[in-house]
């Protein structure tokens, strides 16, 4: 084959966001021509299935690689069929599974049911379908490889990393207010009922304000929780705020939280905010798990593990945490993380089987 190769990056949810857009700007800077197909959003849904399946039968045949995005792991095995009768690589992004989204993040399948392990069985079938297979840590890399579906299936990690936006700021002057920051979409992934309750723990030891931003599932149990426990004077709710706006909360914050909950995902991801967090140069507390291991030597003293589940330990690490110190132990976090970044994405290497 000659000339670039060419990728198609099918049914993609949101062309602007971070991970699918990093992966198209890496494929790019590597000489690929990448070609982006969104989702068809008119007419009956059983129309637009069959309209974005004819579609990509055309495009892959004048495609060398297609990319099925993330958070479409449900159309991954006739995405798989299609690209071995067209002789395209397949590329699936498993970097949200179907299973541990709905059975550990939310809990709204019981564990063992029968549509538990349909869901299962659906992950199973995107890994047997991908001649290449994208996750974002190492150890959901070294989980995948180990799959009896990841037979014959190359497995690469890809760091999320920090976005362009999330650069060092001087620390806020010391003051005897600890601001901390917490902002996304209340899944039970962040665990927003152990960083309640450790806000609740801090009161007569330091002086902590909690700003929470974003809306979604667990915002109403949240707002519930603080106002049982008495501690509204502790928190301030905010609405969610452009994605560029977020440099100007975490500059005004000395501490970024990251992810408490307890799932089997929990354990196996580094979230976005801490790495948006630790970029801009602010301390990052979050529960420890094995996939911080990535980053733990490039973050130094920003990042502060807690117990996982203990309200108690995340209390402590907020009452003891010296913001100033930690940024003047790593004034060159921004750079020692996208050192992390760029080992791994200089591993991926798609190559066209036409």
């Amino acid at each position: 084959m000659t000339g670039p190769v060419r990728v198609l990056q099918y049914r993609v949810h949101d062309p602007s966001y971070p991970r699918n857009r990093r992966l198209r700007e890496h494929l790019r800077a590597e000489g690929c021509e990448v070609t982006v197909l969104t989702a068809s959003r008119r007419g009956p849904r059983a129309l637009r299935l069959l309209r974005d399946l004819a579609t990509l039968v055309r495009e892959s045949l004048r495609h060398d690689v297609v990319v099925l995005s993330e958070l479409r792991l449900a159309h991954a095995p006739y995405v798989g069929l299609v690209g071995r009768l067209t002789r395209s690589t397949v590329v699936v992004d498993g970097f949200v599974g179907l299973h541990e989204t709905e059975v550990g993040d939310w809990g709204r399948v019981r564990p063992g049911s029968l549509r538990a392990r349909l869901l299962r069985l659906q992950d199973d079938l995107a890994l047997r379908a991908a001649h290449v297979w994208l996750v974002d840590t190492e150890v959901r890399a070294r989980r995948a490889v180990t799959s009896r579906a990841a037979a014959g299936t190359r497995v690469v990690s890809l760091p999320v990393g920090a976005p362009e936006w999330a650069v060092p700021t001087p620390p806020r002057a010391p003051g005897d207010t600890l601001e901390v920051l917490w902002y996304g979409n209340y899944i039970p992934l962040h665990g927003l009922d152990v960083v309640v309750a450790a806000l609740a723990l801090t009161q007569g030891r330091r002086d902590v304000r909690l700003t929470l931003v974003g809306d979604g599932g667990t915002r109403d149990a949240t707002e519930r929780a603080v106002r049982l426990l008495g501690i509204e004077h502790l928190c301030r709710f905010v609405d969610p705020v452009p994605e560029a706006a977020l440099a100007g909360l975490i500059a005004a914050a000395d501490v970024v939280l990251g992810i408490f909950g307890s799932s089997e995902k929990a354990r196996s991801v580094i979230a976005n905010k801490v790495w948006q967090g630790l970029a801009s140069g602010r301390v990052v507390v979050t529960a420890d798990s094995p996939a911080l291991v990535e980053i733990a030597p490039a973050a130094g003293a920003l990042l502060v593990t807690t117990e996982p589940g203990s309200a108690a330990s995340v209390a402590d690490a907020l009452c003891a945490v010296d913001p100033a110190a930690a940024s003047r132990a790593v004034p060159d976090v921004d750079e020692r993380l996208a050192a992390v970044v760029r080992r791994g994405w200089d591993s991926l290497a798609i190559v066209a089987t036409r």
